[in-house]
């Protein structure tokens, strides 16, 4: 994949610069989602799929050239949105509409988890995919806002209620590096208290932190990843 050729705001998140304080998390962010996605999409088929919070459409590119169409969805002005709606705003389209339903670092920014996954319910097709990813654990980050965290079996749970069968999960950055992360986080934050100056700074601790991370995935046993990480994907089909 040629990275260079999508829009800048795109890149810098999927694929920043090395010395990013979140290059790790966004890399490994991006890769699960590359394994993910490409193997449900059948050949020869095209997809409805609705982007539900959408931000700059980051994962877009993954759906290119199986889509009859690709809705974008967000609060507020997002120029990116084909939909703009504002929070609890039910969705102005077809109920059994879409494929796939994305959801990609959303669910924990929503106030009203029971209306937006119904939403998500209601618009997809007997059988249709959600692809959701939240924080297992993370700093606050309000945009504008920052409600929930959840375990993996919080998440099983909510999906099973709404019911959605989880096909599988996707642990992304284990707890070990995790840790390392919140603290690059916070030293970011300070970083840009100080402007251009504490970035310089911050640009060699950050590389030092990104090996740091890779260093604690590989040594963090899988299981422990499974049950403990700072994003899970999970893959569910509405029943």
């Amino acid at each position: 994949m040629n990275y260079s050729k999508l829009p800048k705001d795109v890149q810098s998140i999927i694929k920043p610069p090395v010395w990013d304080p979140y290059y790790y998390v966004g890399v490994l962010t991006r890769k699960a989602y590359e394994r993910t996605i490409p193997p449900l999409l059948k050949q020869g088929e095209k997809y409805n799929v609705l982007d539900y919070g959408c931000g700059v459409r980051p994962y877009e590119y993954l759906f290119e050239g199986k889509v009859n169409k690709y809705v974008g969805v967000d609060v507020g002005g997002n120029p990116k949105a084909d939909i703009q709606i504002e929070p609890g705003d039910r969705l102005n389209v077809g109920d059994r509409e879409f494929d796939i339903v994305l959801s990609s670092q959303v669910l924990e920014h929503v106030v009203d988890v029971e209306q937006y996954m119904n939403e998500c319910y209601k618009i997809l097709k007997p059988g249709g995919l959600l692809l959701l990813s939240t924080h297992g654990t993370w700093q606050f980050h309000a945009s504008p806002y920052d409600y929930n965290r959840w375990t993996i079996m919080g998440l099983r749970h909510l999906l099973e209620s709404y019911s959605f069968k989880v096909e599988s999960s996707v642990p992304i950055l284990g707890q070990l590096a995790l840790t390392s992360q919140l603290r690059l986080s916070f030293f970011n934050s300070f970083a840009n208290m100080l402007g251009g100056f504490g970035r310089i700074l911050l640009a060699p601790l950050s590389l030092v932190y990104q090996f740091k991370m890779m260093i604690e995935d590989l040594i963090t046993p899988q299981r422990v990843k499974d049950r403990d990480s700072a994003i899970f994907l999970m893959i569910a089909r509405k029943k």
